[in-house]
């Protein structure tokens, strides 16, 4: 195994940067941002993912009109069950460079596997779909060369320039920019609110 493994180290190049990454809902929206660092897959995963809920007057699982959309250029590699996965590298494979996984992405009107898109084009809606969830949002995550990168770790997650930072326990949190803090809450409250 070690000899095979030589072929693909290191899986992390020590000059790895984040490439440029934009929240995952339209320009000029407001969502709430409702999951700090936590479990990419699984209960006890990697802290990866961020979690983003749409505005809505109800609480649960209902129904979203709001946009899921791409936060970078890529080929789409998988689509089903309540998953997207861009392919930034566009060679089809997600085991290989950078990766985006979108999770809780309704069936409805969800973009199809082999589609190239770009930074802002539409995904889907946010829901409930494909996994534990009490609320309608979408989790997103990152990986490279296959494996999960942490979201407040030495590749810290960026989105429109908005850091995250890991709070006392999965799901707690921050986002910052520059002077500018949004606390994670599944809540929706004020002070978790997002604009693109």
């Amino acid at each position: 195994p070690w000899l095979r493994a030589q072929a693909v180290e290191p899986l992390y190049p020590t000059s790895l940067t984040q490439p440029n990454l934009e929240l995952p809902f339209k320009i000029g929206r407001t969502w709430s941002f409702s999951g700090g660092p936590h479990s990419a897959w699984g209960p006890d995963g990697a802290l990866a993912a961020l979690d983003f809920a749409p505005s809505s007057v109800e609480h649960g699982c209902v129904e979203s009109l709001e946009w899921v959309t791409a936060s970078a250029p890529g080929l789409v590699v998988r689509s089903g069950n309540g998953i997207v996965v861009i392919d930034l590298d566009g060679d089809g494979y997600e085991q290989t460079g950078w990766a985006l996984l979108y999770l809780h992405v309704s069936s409805k009107d969800r973009v199809a596997t082999g589609t190239l898109v770009e930074e802002g084009d539409p995904l889907g809606h946010p829901s409930c779909e494909g996994g534990m969830a009490t609320g309608t949002h979408v989790h997103i995550a990152r990986k490279y060369n296959g494996e999960w990168i942490l979201a407040d770790g030495p590749v810290p997650f960026v989105l429109s320039g908005w850091r995250a930072h890991a709070g006392s326990e999965p799901y707690k949190g921050t986002l910052t920019k520059g002077d500018q803090i949004v606390t994670a809450c599944q809540c929706g409250s004020f002070e978790t609110r997002i604009t693109r």
